[in-house]
């Protein structure tokens, strides 16, 4: 999920962000569309193999279990997170176009913005303990 997030981030919001208005918002939009659709399952399906991964790590060191543990929790809250926080905007992003825009959109659009950068930033700290947790294993 990490590279996904970090893409969003990263690469494609900004690169929108910098587009004249006529193409900015139904860029944002349609990607409000489109991972409304995807992120769901990609989320929810993500954050499941992170469980299906701390099965086997009952046999484990109990730092590399505790790591995995952390993970899967921070990976859990950011799905909450993300249903809580960002769907809403993300919902009203979805029916933007540049003649019917409201006042505050880009404040809407900022908060987005920092509440993916916050969900961003937990995954990675999640994926390093993930990673941490692997390295940590007794043989």
């Amino acid at each position: 999920m990490c590279g996904s997030e970090l893409n969003v981030g990263l690469f494609a919001h900004p690169l929108v962000g910098r587009q004249p208005l006529a193409v900015h918002v139904p860029m944002r939009a349609g990607f409000a569309v489109l991972l409304g659709r995807v992120m769901p399952f990609w989320m929810s399906g993500s954050t499941l193999l992170n469980l299906l991964l701390l099965l086997p790590f009952e046999h484990l060191s109990k730092t590399a279990w505790c790591l995995a543990t952390v993970a899967f929790a921070i990976q859990a809250l950011c799905v909450v997170f993300s249903i809580l926080a960002a769907v809403p905007i993300n919902n009203r992003i979805i029916r933007w176009m540049p003649e019917n825009l409201p006042a505050d959109w880009k404040v809407q659009e900022a908060r987005w913005d920092s509440y993916h950068a916050f969900r961003t930033f937990a995954l990675i700290v999640a994926f390093i303990a993930l990673i941490a947790s692997v390295a940590s294993r007794t043989p």
